[in-house]
């Protein structure tokens, strides 16, 4: 008796690579199986289909055959128009890819990480690209949202010392393994990167959640966010973003 063909699961493209001579090996996001890499057997061969079809930011809807941990890919659709970024807005997108390649665990469900990706594509896709400013506020709060589900993001309402919410006129400093603690200081004291207000902690739990971001947030998310990536990162550097400042070095200082 034919086996059934797998059901078709939607999904983005994060990365691809040339396989042996004709085919690409694909990391892809899904929500079901949340990042799971598939060959792509004859791809390089078939320059039409992989033109029209097996590009980044394209929503798509795949067939993953196979039991092992490598998947083959099978038919596909397109589910939509692929989101056209401009300008500084690709490297945007190509430095989420990286970071959930980097990041995510294989061949576990994903279906926030999904939903926040997709808006994060909707919203570069209405940027012009022109400016690397136009990128902190959209990147931030996926950068946030991301950390949040991988579970390497604090509750940011939330005081570790007081098991009692955050106060808007108290400062906090983020601990290793524990949380935000207070912080007892001068006012003209310089502030350290991993020390927040209160105030600004509870406006990142709200555009974690969903809500905007405000300009006075994007230097504090950025601090924080970067605090949080590093460990998960290591030493080894992001590629996008290396590329990123080779295209825009001199336009961007």
């Amino acid at each position: 008796m034919a086996q059934s063909q797998p059901p078709l699961q939607p999904a983005y493209i994060l990365h691809s690579r040339p396989f042996r001579d004709t085919s690409l090996i694909l990391e892809l996001l899904t929500p079901e199986f949340g990042r799971i890499g598939c060959v792509a057997r004859g791809a390089r061969r078939d320059k039409q289909r992989r033109q029209q079809s097996l590009q980044p930011f394209a929503p798509l809807l795949v067939t993953l055959m196979g039991r092992g941990e490598l998947k083959t890919l099978g038919p596909l659709e397109s589910a939509g128009a692929a989101l056209w970024l401009r300008g500084r807005a690709v490297y945007a997108g190509l430095y989420a890819n990286e970071l959930l390649v980097r990041l995510l665990p294989a061949g576990e469900a994903q279906y926030a990480i999904f939903a926040s990706y997709q808006a994060l594509l909707q919203s570069l896709a209405q940027l012009d690209g022109s400016a690397a400013e136009q990128l902190e506020a959209p990147l931030r709060r996926f950068e946030l949202q991301l950390l949040a589900e991988l579970g390497s993001c604090p509750q940011l309402d939330y005081c570790a010392h007081t098991s009692a919410p955050v106060s808007t006129g108290v400062h906090y400093r983020l601990e290793d393994e524990l949380g935000f603690v207070p912080v007892y200081r001068h006012e003209d004291a310089p502030r350290r990167a991993d020390e927040f207000t209160g105030t600004e902690l509870l406006a990142l739990q709200v555009a974690r959640d969903g809500g905007e971001l405000a300009p006075a947030l994007l230097a504090p998310a950025k601090r924080l966010t970067r605090l949080l990536l590093q460990p998960l990162l290591g030493p080894r550097p992001l590629e996008s973003r290396a590329l990123f400042i080779q295209v825009y070095a001199n336009n961007d200082r």
